[in-house]
């Protein structure tokens, strides 16, 4: 097992109760109790960063599979709300937007290790990075939880993989895939898994990467987060490196940013998990605001690794530490 390996898998062997049983209405006042806590003694963030500001915090349930109760980790959400989850016990689970569980199914294989990445593809299919099998497995648009199609292999070569750890799609139905490990790349393939090109490798120059956890098209750009170089670069869909998202110098940086959606608007929530914090920026990387720090309580997360945003503005965290899903409203 690689270093990156170990300390990636680090966060995922930890085990902790989260408190499900409380109702949703309970969870709502402690939240707004803390909020004006927080706010009076300024917890989580520094004077210079403005504090992003939610009216609720819910917490979707994730089912038990058997004694143990599983953690989220790969999250997204389509244009109709419908919001599809990885978990650490090798699932999928499939929500609507009040929270409630549509369907569930198993990866192909799991025992090895869990997958990380999660897309609704343009046809309705779910494409899943399947981290520890080195490929991408394509089920059905039914949630019957059957397979499509499977592309990908072991190896260094184009069209291989090591970790394949994030997916994306863009309108024109190209697939992004970043993976880590021996290569630090992301690869651009067509539907069927045909090999386009492939941009990036390990380093901390522009254009590196050291884990590129999170892919988001957006506007004939892509997006992706360089987790371990605490960072955000965008490409052009062709794989041309074009800048870093740089932060102002006064504000705190990102710490192991992991999970990002970008909005209509060109707004980037970020969730970073060292800092347990959900980060709103503007492309330029001004900071819209920010929310949470470490914490097992409702003033924030625990190595949170997933986020994404419903259409009526509420965000969606998977706060992987706490065993929970975390509805914000704002």
């Amino acid at each position: 097992m690689t270093n990156l390996q170990r300390r990636s898998e680090a966060g995922h062997l930890r085990r902790h109760s989260a408190p499900s049983c409380l109702h949703l209405n309970t969870l709502s006042v402690w939240f707004m109790m803390l909020t004006i806590v927080a706010a009076v003694c300024g917890c989580g963030r520094t004077s210079s960063d403005p504090e992003l500001k939610f009216s609720r915090m819910d917490a979707w349930v994730i089912p038990a599979a058997g004694r143990h109760l599983p953690a989220p980790r790969g999250l997204y959400s389509d244009e109709h709300d419908n919001v599809y989850v990885l978990d650490d016990a090798g699932r999928i689970l499939v929500y609507s937007s009040d929270g409630k569980l549509q369907a569930s199914w198993y990866m192909p294989d799991w025992k090895v290790g869990r997958p990380e990445g999660i897309c609704r593809l343009l046809d309705g299919r779910i494409a899943v990075a399947d981290t520890h099998y080195h490929r991408v497995v394509i089920f059905q648009a039914d949630n019957s939880g059957t397979v499509s199609q499977m592309f990908g292999s072991e190896g260094n070569a184009p069209g291989q993989f090591v970790f394949p750890v994030a997916i994306a799609q863009d309108p024109s139905g190209f697939l992004y895939v970043g993976e880590y490990g021996d290569h630090q790349r992301i690869q651009k393939f067509q539907l069927d898994g045909t090999f386009v090109t492939q941009f990036g490798r390990h380093g901390t120059a522009e254009g590196e990467f050291q884990r590129p956890s999170a892919i988001v098209w957006s506007n004939g750009t892509v997006y992706a987060v360089d987790a371990f170089n605490n960072r955000i670069q965008v490409f052009s869909d062709e794989g041309e490196f074009l800048r870093v998202i740089r932060l102002p110098e006064k504000s705190n940086p990102l710490q192991f940013p992991y999970g990002l959606k970008v909005l209509p608007n060109g707004h980037l929530y970020v969730v970073e998990n060292k800092a347990a914090r959900l980060t709103v920026l503007k492309p330029d990387g001004t900071i819209v605001g920010r929310f949470g720090r470490p914490s097992r309580g409702l003033d924030g997360f625990y190595t949170p690794w997933g986020i994404t945003v419903l259409t009526d503005g509420r965000v969606l965290v998977a706060d992987t530490g706490n065993h929970r899903l975390v509805e914000l409203t704002p």
